[in-house]
């Protein structure tokens, strides 16, 4: 940059230097003096033109002529002039972004620079190569007392020139010796980063050292300011990251450098930034890493080494000379990943040693999640002989299942061919099978690969049950996979989703569960494209529609196409084809939230004055009820048709069943919301048709049901003295049974009993009394990696790992003499979430690492008194207190020296234990069972 100032006293003017390229200048005010201005171009000087402005309202010889600061291009860093510079930058690992708000603990390095013009090409005075030289680089860690110099391998590493192509402003490529260290090659490219510059106020994407970042420029005189964040590495493996949601990390990255420009040079820059590293389930602890800079101008000298007249490649084999290694490389920063060298430990003797945390009846506590925490490291390091000798060996036969989720969570393609190398012979049902093929289903970042061999381990006959069982897992993993756009291939996304259609297609109509097994299959993968499907299977009614209705659902709305309202309102108003009351109600809740015309709305509301079936009308009201709360816009449009004279405004809002739905707050953490739901659906008379309780996480990063426990019953009319009249079902057999949903994973149906005779069963045998199993695992809940370029061209490098450990079991006491019943759901989870920074610059490291862990539990209980019509039903539900642990550790250490500075902090947050209150219906009846008791 450049700046004249000539201010001519006498003549009231000033001379103005322009830059080329620049035709226009435009000021309305000087001095107070309101200016219409035009221009008259003056003689050509260095860097510009020389300019004459006038003011519209002088026509008697009172002028101005100007002279501007401007960033004079063409005059920088002259060839042959060495800027010698003092350079410094500071990162530190701290808990709260600002390398003040606590003890620091990092590293520093100092070192000289130099900046030397070598070559500047005959055409263009703004293309130039320059020359960047780090000299006697420093090493400084942090000591009890503040940073402190330190030896390290840093001492021993040698350094050579590297050369990079700069045109207007802005580096084009670099020229380095591979064969240099990579944290200086990478030191190098941040102080490229410095000289990158516009000379106007912008917006602009641009790549630097840190990658491909949006930049924000503000120019202010000499000064430059330029802000980037959201930076893409070109060469990171993109494979490693989840996509968003509840489960993945976040990295929030923001970066501002300051520089200013005199005589043609940087005279000093300066750069502040912070990555800051969470967990979006848990928002804190979180860990941040601080960055500052600064480069100052010390001196100026000569160098002879210069090269005039020459094309640039002909300059670049001139240096190869001289540096045999120099090759073009790219501005971004030279991604090493130091993976940390485990100890020799075999999987073996690691599993023998912590077999016990295995066991199934620590499931569900810390020690079972941070067994497996340990494990999984080992596990994907081992082959596939290692992996299929532990699922072969007697010795592990009790912790066999646990040893399966862990196989899952590898998910590497030795974990895979081992696993299913030792299932490929099983064609009936399994519960070894079962265990890990829900196991998959819950991994974080599946790949195309693993799709493919599941699809392939169907090709094979295979039991109802296990088929089943496959087919939700393929589904759940083809959603998790479109979900991570980063590494999902579409292709591979609509030939999974055509080979589930057509499966779907090619199901014998006499088989009981092959159409359901292939709906629920595509619900799970919750594809908008399947929409058309699932509204074929709906207008038919029956067992069916429900699960295509329920796909539907699972369809975020606003991918849901206008024209499916047609077929949707067949299923509400049962034209073609009977619908049972819980299909009705999921389609209107579809067209409800598609803010339909006003027509469709009235027809909708005028269902809920229909005597014949009170509970439908009940549960529908509910259901409008909270899509009103949750949606201003249709709070609008119903309140406007409750005034019309064929909407019964009493009949409407007033309603005698007892079904209901509800939302509540359970408890808020550090940015997540945690809430629950209940689904009620009773018959007339009392008996309960269906309920859903779920648990749902909600915030920034989106929402996420954590658990989902429904209870289903149909046929139990007759068992319980009741007339045959109040059933809607077609079927008349009693069954009863169980849905479970996990972290948005829908599991096959759990089914207690189908007919009367093993109702009777286990009425008079007391089987079902017991609490029996329903899922039990150990799964990855997180596994997220980041990486975020420092402007220095340090490597951030965030890992996020969470294991959850899940114990979910049922139990139904029936007493046909007291025509009573007494259901229990336990569902007991373990957490343990770890995320880790790492700044490895090969000659000392600098890390940090966040963890949190508890134990938590919810009871859900349901009482049935049928002795006498009308029945009365009680749910309750609680969960016991809460102890969740979280701890802080940051570390610096030099490789190859006995130095090591650790800080740890520690917390412990007690969330106490509480039942929830449901309805008001329901707190009565409980009330009156309780007294009855």
């Amino acid at each position: 940059m450049e700046e004249e100032k000539i201010l001519k006293i006498g003549g009231k003017g000033f001379w103005a230097i322009r830059p080329r390229g620049d035709r226009r200048l435009r000021f309305t005010t000087f001095g107070g003096l309101d200016l219409f201005p035009f221009f008259r171009q003056g003689p050509r000087v260095r860097g510009g033109w020389v300019l004459k402005l006038f003011s519209g309202k002088d026509h008697g010889g009172y002028g101005f002529f100007l002279i501007l600061t401007v960033v004079g291009l063409g005059s920088t860093f002259e060839i042959g002039t060495t800027n010698k510079y003092s350079y410094e930058t500071t990162v530190a690992v701290t808990e709260k972004c600002g390398l003040d708000s606590e003890s620091p603990v990092g590293h520093s390095l100092k070192a000289n620079v130099h900046i030397t013009g070598v070559w500047k090409s005959p055409q263009n005075d703004l293309k130039k190569l320059l020359k960047i030289e780090i000299l006697k680089p420093k090493l400084s860690v942090s000591t009890k007392s503040g940073l402190s110099e330190h030896r390290s391998e840093l001492n021993k590493l040698s350094s050579s020139a590297s050369y990079v192509l700069w045109e207007d402003g802005v580096p084009k490529k670099i020229w380095d010796d591979p064969a240099e260290h990579y944290t200086l090659r990478n030191l190098k490219r941040g102080i490229v980063s410095f000289l990158q510059h516009r000379r106007k106020d912008q917006d602009t994407r641009e790549t630097d050292v840190s990658g491909e970042c949006d930049v924000i420029y503000k120019i202010e005189g000499n000064s430059i300011r330029r802000r980037k964040g959201n930076c893409i590495h070109s060469k990171f493996d993109k494979s490693l990251s989840q996509g968003n949601g509840i489960r993945s990390a976040s990295t929030v990255h923001q970066s501002t450098t300051d520089c200013e420009w005199k005589d043609g040079k940087i005279s000093k820059c300066k750069s502040t930034e912070y990555v800051k590293l969470y967990s979006n389930a848990w928002h804190r602890p979180s860990l941040c890493v601080d960055e500052r800079s600064g480069l100052a101008l010390d001196d100026t000298g000569k160098d002879a080494n210069i090269f005039q007249n020459e094309d640039l490649e002909s300059v670049i084999e001139e240096l190869k000379k001289s540096q045999a290694g120099l090759e073009a490389g790219i501005l971004e920063t030279v991604l090493v990943m130091n993976e940390e060298k485990p100890k020799k430990r075999q999987l073996k003797p690691t599993i023998t040693r912590l077999q016990k945390d295995l066991a199934t009846e620590n499931l569900a506590t810390v020690s079972s999640v941070k067994a497996f925490y340990k494990l999984l490291p080992i596990i994907r390091t081992s082959s596939a002989e290692e992996i299929l000798q532990v699922l072969k060996n007697d010795k592990f036969e009790d912790v066999m299942p646990q040893i399966l989720d862990l196989v899952a969570a590898c998910a590497t393609k030795n974990c895979l061919k081992a696993a299913f190398e030792f299932f490929d012979d099983e064609t009936e049902y399994n519960a070894l099978l079962e265990r890990f093929i829900v196991s998959l289903s819950i991994l974080p970042r599946p790949s195309a690969d693993f799709i493919k061999q599941l699809r392939d381990f169907l090709e094979k006959d295979r039991g109802d049950l296990v088929e089943s069982s496959v087919l939700m897992t393929l589904g759940t993993i083809l959603k998790t996979y479109a979900q991570n756009p980063a590494v999902a291939d579409l292709k591979v996304i609509e030939d999974t989703r055509i080979y589930l259609e057509e499966g779907l297609k090619k199901c014998d109509p006499e088989s009981e569960f092959c159409t359901l097994n292939y709906l629920r299959s595509l619900r799970n993968a919750a594809l908008p494209r399947s929409a058309r499907v699932f509204l074929e299977y709906a207008v038919k009614g029956g067992k069916d529609a429900l699960e295509a209705v329920l796909g539907l659902k699972n369809i975020p709305i606003h991918l849901l196409p206008p024209e499916n309202q047609p077929e949707l309102l067949k299923v509400f108003h049962q034209i073609g084809a009977f619908q049972d009351r819980s299909t009705r109600a999921f389609a209107a809740e579809l067209l409800l939230k598609q803010h339909p015309n006003r027509g469709v709305l009235k027809s909708i509301l005028k269902a809920l004055s229909n005597d014949d079936d009170i509970e439908f009308a009940a549960f529908l009201a509910s259901k409008i009820d909270h899509l009103m709360s949750l949606d201003p816009k249709l709070r609008k449009s119903i309140a406007d048709i409750l005034s019309d004279k064929d909407i019964n405004y009493y009949l409407t809002l007033a309603q005698k069943g007892q079904s209901s739905l509800f939302r509540r707050h359970m408890v808020s953490v550090e940015g997540t919301n945690v809430t629950y739901g209940l689904e009620m659906e009773m018959l007339e008379g009392g008996m309960l048709k269906r309920t859903v309780f779920d648990v749902s996480f909600e915030n920034a990063a989106g929402d996420q049901s954590l658990l989902s426990v429904g209870l289903f019953a149909s046929g139990l009319g007759s068992v319980a003295g009741q007339s045959s009249e109040t059933e809607e079902e077609e079927d008349s057999n009693p069954t009863a049974g169980m849905n479970l949903g996990f972290l948005d994973s829908y599991l096959r149906p759990y089914v207690f009993f189908r007919s009367t005779s093993e109702l009777m069963g286990h009425a008079w045998s007391g089987t079902a009394s017991e609490q029996t199993p329903v899922l039990q695992c150990i799964l990855s809940f997180s596994d997220d990696e980041k990486v975020v370029v420092l402007s220095n061209g340090m490597i951030v490098r965030g890992q996020l790992r969470g294991v959850l450990s899940a114990d979910s079991s049922a139990s139904a006491k029936i007493s046909l003499w007291n025509r009573n019943s007494k259901s229990l759901v336990k569902s007991d989870a373990s957490l343990l979430v770890r995320g880790v920074v790492t700044l490895d610059a090969g000659f000392v490291v600098t890390q940090g690492t966040i963890q949190f862990s508890g134990e938590s539990g919810i009871d859900f209980k349901v009482d049935l008194d049928f002795y006498e019509s009308p029945f009365t039903t009680c749910l309750q539900m609680e969960h016991p207190d809460v102890t969740v642990k979280s701890d802080v550790f940051r570390s610096v250490k030099i490789p190859a020296t006995d130095y090591e500075l650790k800080r740890t902090k520690r917390k412990t947050i007690s969330i106490p234990g509480r039942s929830f209150a449901f309805n008001e219906k329901n707190d009565e009846m409980c009330q009156t069972l309780n007294s009855e008791t």
